[in-house]
């Protein structure tokens, strides 16, 4: 009966990890023809085409929480909204490590426009952890209020990004920065070579295709971590925050190495940024998808790891506007802080007994 629920136990992991690799491969197809699509319709240079970009390239983590929130699995819909964000801050630690410049990414970056892109981050993930202390329902609905904030803060910061990438009311120069390309300069043939002779019609099958495997792969990203919490008696929201984080960060791991390779470091955090504000956005679709207010079931797990992505966030803000230059372990102190601050929050977390 042991080894018959122990073989059940590796079953389950050696399906995560299947699905996991599911959703890096798709992950990575849907960035790709997503900016191939933008490079050939300039999408990111209106308002509609941004928010399509940013809907198309969350698909991983849309799946999942869509699918958790129809299985009623609310702690697995929290942690990878909110409880999510600060694992998907640290992969800008590892795309830090990665620069061959040997400048600090805040310091090449060095963008107003990702100041504001991160200060949208913790506009909507605090926006959430007010939420889960004041639960006041829509009438005859099932949306909370404060989902419905959090959706309206989004949009607002979304707009203000829009026009900040048009330009912003400064006179500012950011000494020796080399932030790569803008959205709008983005160009198929240098990203992705394999689709400079592609027909545009190809292109769109291959997005079809890609977007099918990642909903099916986010859906059984959920069903499996379901079973893994359940099995191991580890916190769904632990487990949605770390581990369905991390398979859903591992396309953005991928484009952002390549972005970090042609020397887009300034698309490479804004990648970051975006894919962290539309997270606890969609809430209000959770909410009608399992006809309950779903952030009034967040748990202290939750809140830790939101506060956790906040602070995480608010360090890089910090990096982006002193643009420190020294290196430590090939990383920039802001990096570096994130790191350990992260290990510390885990560990702190641990002893506490949750």
């Amino acid at each position: 009966m042991i080894l018959l629920e122990q073989m059940n136990h590796i079953g389950l992991i050696i399906e995560f990890i299947l699905f996991a690799a599911v959703t890096w491969v798709a992950g990575i197809w849907l960035t790709r023809t997503t900016d191939a699509i933008d490079a050939k319709y300039k999408l990111g240079s209106a308002f509609g085409g941004l928010l399509i970009l940013g809907v198309t390239t969350s698909l991983p983590e849309i799946a999942v929480v869509f699918s958790a929130a129809a299985a009623h699995h609310y702690d697995i819909v929290i942690g990878t909204l909110i409880g999510g964000i600060a694992l998907q801050t640290v992969v800008l630690c590892i795309l830090d490590a990665w620069m061959k410049k040997r400048d600090p990414l805040t310091f090449s970056a060095a963008s107003l426009t990702l100041v504001l892109e991160a200060a949208t981050v913790v506009l909507v993930t605090v926006a959430a952890l007010i939420a889960i202390k004041t639960p006041a329902i829509i009438p005859h609905t099932s949306i909370s209020l404060a989902s419905l904030l959090i959706f309206a803060l989004w949009f607002v910061g979304l707009w203000l990004i829009f026009r900040a990438r048009k330009g912003l009311p400064w006179r500012s120069e950011a000494l020796e920065a080399n932030p790569g390309r803008e959205h709008h300069e983005r160009m198929v043939a240098v990203n992705h070579p394999p689709f400079k002779k592609t027909s545009i019609t190809k292109i769109f099958i291959i997005l079809a295709i890609a977007s099918i495997a990642t909903l099916i792969a986010g859906f059984g990203l959920q069903s499996s971590g379901s079973s893994i919490a359940s099995a191991f008696h580890i916190n769904g929201g632990l487990f949605a925050a770390t581990f369905i984080a991390f398979a859903g960060a591992l396309p953005n791991i991928s484009t952002g190495i390549s972005s970090i390779n042609i020397g887009d470091y300034k698309l490479a955090m804004s990648d970051i940024f975006g894919g962290n504000a539309i997270m606890p956005a969609l809430f209000i679709f959770c909410d009608i998808i399992a006809g309950h207010a779903v952030l009034t079931s967040a748990s202290t797990v939750d809140v830790w790891f939101a506060a956790l992505g906040v602070l995480l966030t608010s360090i890089y803000i910090i990096g982006l506007i002193v643009r420190p230059r020294r290196l430590y372990f090939r990383m920039g102190i802001d990096s570096l802080a994130v790191v350990v601050l992260y290990i510390v929050g885990i560990v702190a977390l641990t002893l506490s007994g949750h």
